[in-house]
């Protein structure tokens, strides 16, 4: 065992080479009696069980270590030399060495600090008034979607919503900003005269330094007549941009952008985003919002590079100020039923028995009878318990309430 009260050579500890002295037995501490026998079995550094049983503050100081080790005539361009950078390598050791901070929410569980995303949905879904709701929350510090959010710098770039509708959503939503945000409503076209990114491409990395949170509401408004939406090269080109900007700055981008009409054709629920596949392919967390014309409900769903993620069952208000969380995936389809088992007693007529109800919709008396205690939870049938010819029991009547109906 190595005396650790004396500070060895930097050059001959146990026959491992330091080129960095945060990395000397005293600053790793107990850390150092377990690491220097792995570092001194290159067959143990090679044994990927082993590296995986360290924790991730082991598994980092071991690779710093190795990286230090690293010796003159490795043929790895310096990336500490003139003219290197990003565009040059570094010895893979070196870079897994490398300490990053863990991911910074803004909205927890679905968007980050440096993250790229991208809302979709069809025209007046309700879109707007849902980024607009996240970026007042986060402005704000308050709850986002039943989740938590960090207070931070926003910028709403409103492209769609002239100056005077944005002024009264913002009123509605009640929403008093804070000194550090921003709007915009306008902007330099992201589409260059080449098929490169534009000058507004260019507005947002000088105003990324600035912001946390920056909402594109819409993609499509940033574009100009001769953009070809369609064009992988080009759309790749711009998006792929505005995600580098937000890894570099370490400032969160949203992009607002439409869905294909009728669809798209499959499961994948993602592939309704409209025009080129690259758009996809640049961002780190994908949001689309499902809903249906008329319907109050909507499904949001999300995909990202880094989290897992579930979708959720939101409900805009009746003046469609806000969006509000009521349940996973799932409860939208619950919702969908009880609608329908409440459209059938409006056809059936009032007094309709949970049998009658099953045998118009053609499901199972079970089903219906639990759709329609759900709805009388809330408050849209009622029931009278009433002796019916032919029943040796009382039997359930339903009828519907002022509230029942007004559902659509």
């Amino acid at each position: 065992m190595l005396d650790n009260k004396k500070k060895p050579p930097a050059t001959a500890i146990a026959g491992v080479h330091f080129q960095d002295d945060a990395l000397l037995p005293e600053h790793l501490g107990e850390d150092y009696s377990v690491l220097l026998p792995i570092v001194q079995s290159p067959e143990r550094v090679a044994n990927g069980d082993i590296f995986a049983s360290l924790s991730g503050d082991m598994q980092t100081k071991l690779l710093a270590i190795l990286a230090s080790q690293r010796p003159s005539t490795d043929p790895t361009v310096d990336d500490s030399a003139e003219g290197s950078g990003r565009y040059s390598p570094i010895s893979a050791v070196k870079f897994l060495a490398k300490d990053f901070p863990p991911l910074e929410f803004l909205v927890d569980g679905m968007l980050a600090k440096g993250h790229l995303a991208m809302l979709g949905g069809r025209p007046k879904s309700g879109k707007s008034w849902l980024v607009l709701q996240m970026a007042q929350a986060i402005d704000l510090g308050t709850p986002f979607l039943g989740r938590n959010t960090r207070k931070a710098r926003v910028l709403y770039v409103a492209l769609e919503d002239g100056e005077r509708r944005l002024s009264q959503r913002c009123k509605i939503s009640r929403w008093l900003p804070s000194p550090d945000a921003g709007v915009m409503t306008a902007i330099a076209n992201f589409d260059g005269n080449d098929s490169t990114p534009g000058a507004g491409v260019d507005t947002i990395a000088s105003l990324a330094e600035s912001y946390d949170l920056i909402v594109i509401d819409t993609l499509i408004a940033t574009l100009s007549g001769n953009a070809d939406e369609n064009s992988n090269t080009q759309m790749g080109g711009i998006v792929n941009q505005l995600a580098t900007i937000a890894h570099d700055t370490d400032t969160a981008i949203v992009l607002v952008h439409h869905t294909k009409k009728g669809g798209g054709g499959d499961d994948d629920i993602f592939s309704t985003f409209r025009g080129a596949s690259a758009l996809r392919g640049a961002y780190d967390v994908g949001l689309l919002l499902e809903r249906k014309i008329g319907e109050r409900e909507a499904v949001l769903h999300m995909e990202s590079r880094d989290l897992e993620m579930e979708p959720m069952t939101i409900r805009q208000a009746p003046n469609s100020a806000g969006w509000e969380h009521i349940g996973d995936g799932q409860v939208i389809g619950q919702i969908q039923a009880g609608r329908r088992v409440v459209e059938a007693l409006r056809s059936e007529g009032d007094g309709s028995t949970s049998q009658q109800l099953a045998d118009s919709l053609k499901i199972s008396v079970q089903a219906v009878r639990k759709q329609l205690t759900n709805a009388e939870r809330d408050g849209l049938v009622r029931r009278e318990t009433a002796n019916v010819a032919g029943s040796f029991r009382p039997t359930d009547l339903w009828h519907l309430v002022e509230a029942g109906n007004g559902v659509v």
